[in-house]
């Protein structure tokens, strides 16, 4: 890989070949302890049983294959330090991303780890997306962290995932008020612009300002140095979940995700992790509507069982 490229490359870049389902949106990695199970359809002649197959094949055209004609073997990458996340080699070349250039020494998890941490933080993972443990969450995709009379929040993994890459973003003053359901800040992202909104009253105490000047923060370090805002809740901000209940039901959110960009079906390929690529194939209208399906945008408050 270090050759490949460049000698700037991240030493934490890696390579390996993935066997991918071409007809799933998600374009995600099939896992290969499942390959061989006897429910797999894709390396068997049954594989026109497949329901992603009947979907987008042409009903019971050409000649019967061995194989899944849908099945293919690719190069991908992925950190040492964050393997749930894996993206296709082409996408290492695009410009915003710091792996393979002079700046992914400004990287967190590089930084982490250049300190002398190798535990590279205290991350949990479902499904290929992190949970903090030292969090609580709202169905809305936002995490909150107790700091003495106010809140530390900002957006869980699968929320930046959904978003895209963020170019630009733009934050509410100190001592602003938090309207419940009304628009507090600005996201500008790869594909298109997004206002988000808290389920709750209160204040601003503060901004993170480091996002101005790097805005990727929310993105490779979403519970650290991507955190949002500082606030003051006045009342009950809504209904939370403990980091436990919400890797159960993030699971559920994964596999929501799923089922709204391919089959409602299970298929073979669940159990394996999104590819950060599934974003080129989804128009701007469509993504919209994904991230405020997930977000919860234009809701005026949050669901869940535990309360802070």
């Amino acid at each position: 890989m270090q050759k490949r490229l460049s000698n700037t490359v991240c030493p934490f870049l890696e390579e390996e070949k993935v066997v991918l389902c071409r007809a799933f949106p998600l374009k995600k990695p099939l896992p290969f302890d499942r390959l061989y199970s006897p429910e797999n359809f894709c390396l068997k002649g049954n594989y026109r049983r497949c329901p992603i197959y009947r979907e987008v094949a042409d009903k019971e055209r050409g000649e019967q294959k061995r194989i899944c004609p849908f099945v293919e073997l690719e190069t991908m990458t992925y950190c040492k330090l964050f393997p749930a996340k894996k993206i296709t080699v082409s996408g290492v070349y695009d410009p915003d991303n710091l792996c393979c250039t002079e700046r992914y020494r400004e990287c967190p998890l590089f930084l982490t780890v250049s300190r002398g941490d190798l535990s590279a933080g205290p991350y949990g993972s479902v499904r290929g997306f992190l949970v903090d443990p030292r969090a609580k969450y709202l169905k809305a995709h936002f995490w909150v962290r107790e700091e003495g009379e106010g809140l530390r929040l900002g957006l869980d993994d699968f929320a930046q995932f959904l978003i895209g890459l963020v170019r630009r973003v733009s934050l509410p003053g100190t001592g602003e008020a938090i309207r419940k359901g009304e628009g507090l800040l600005v996201l500008e992202t790869e594909k298109g612009t997004l206002e988000l909104t808290l389920p709750f009253e209160g204040e601003v105490i503060e901004g993170n300002g480091e996002l101005k000047e790097d805005p990727s923060l929310l993105n490779c370090d979403p519970y650290g140095r991507g955190w949002l805002l500082k606030v003051k809740p006045q009342g009950k901000i809504g209904e939370l979940m403990p980091a436990e209940e919400a890797r159960r039901w993030l699971s559920q959110e994964v596999q929501r995700l799923c089922s709204l960009l391919g089959s409602g079906e299970e298929t073979l390929a669940d159990g394996g992790e999104p590819s950060r690529d599934w974003l080129k194939g989804i128009d701007p209208r469509h993504w919209q509507t994904l991230v405020g399906e997930f977000l919860r945008l234009g809701e005026t408050s949050a669901e869940g069982k535990n309360r802070l």
